[in-house]
């Protein structure tokens, strides 16, 4: 089993996607990760990964995020999935924890920056507590 360098924050949990946080060991800058559940579309049982930075990872940091969605999908039987590598032109920043809600925001940009016609659900600041914004 391979040791990850790399730390992975949640920042986000709805039904169909989750959004994190990726600290990589080796830069001060943070990657993002956004995963979409297709299972609710007519795409099957098929998972989507966006790697979301605004800089090239190292080959150690990426192999530690290809690690992350290995150990989170690697256990789910009949599913596909497939990570592409979206280049911002900034890094996102919010303020933790008194501008959550930002995060929302975001992730709606980058849903439709990569062609995924979702909305998300409206929430409050305070919904952040939970595990889950839903």
């Amino acid at each position: 089993m391979r040791t990850l360098n790399t730390r992975f924050k949640r920042l986000l949990r709805l039904r169909e996607f989750e959004f994190f946080q990726v600290e990589l060991h080796d830069s001060e800058k943070c990657a993002y990760l956004l995963f979409c559940d297709q299972r609710f579309s007519e795409k099957g049982n098929k998972v989507d990964i966006y790697l979301i930075s605004d800089f090239e990872l190292s080959d150690e940091s990426y192999q530690d995020v290809c690690s992350f969605n290995d150990d989170m999908l690697e256990m789910k039987h009949n599913c596909s999935y497939f990570m592409n590598v979206v280049s911002v032109k900034e890094e996102f920043e919010f303020d933790f924890p008194f501008d959550m809600l930002a995060i929302r925001t975001y992730v709606q940009e980058i849903l439709d920056l990569v062609g995924i016609e979702k909305q998300l659900p409206e929430f409050e600041e305070t919904d952040f507590d939970y595990l889950s914004q839903e």
